[in-house]
């Protein structure tokens, strides 16, 4: 896997403006940081393989159409976290088991290419 550092600085700086976005949105929570971050984090990781990555054994198209769908989803997990209210448990729970799978898809395709 190669990394172009040009997108990977390009879906730092988108991820972090949705994460501004979604703490500026999040004035009154308890967990207002917690979510700020996680927002950061899963979105510039998923970001990230849609934008950056590249193999040169192929399968790039599939890591990025995954990596696609499941900033899509966290996006939309994160909006709904922000506007409904965060509650920490399920906020960990379903963040982090919608980024191991997302991990876990791309291990796999990776893995089968080899």
């Amino acid at each position: 896997m190669k990394i172009d550092a040009i997108f990977a600085f390009i879906s730092a700086g988108i991820a972090a403006l949705v994460a501004f976005g979604i703490f500026m949105v999040n004035a009154g929570e308890t967990y207002r940081i917690l979510i700020t971050v996680g927002s950061l984090l899963s979105l510039f990781v998923t970001l990230g393989g849609t934008l950056a990555l590249s193999s040169p054994n192929g399968g790039t198209a599939n890591i990025r159409v995954v990596s696609g769908l499941f900033f899509a989803l966290l996006l939309v997990v994160h909006i709904v976290f922000s506007f409904v209210g965060v509650r920490l448990t399920p906020y960990v729970m379903i963040t982090g088991i919608l980024s191991l799978v997302y991990v876990l898809v791309c291990y796999s395709v990776v893995r089968a290419l080899k």
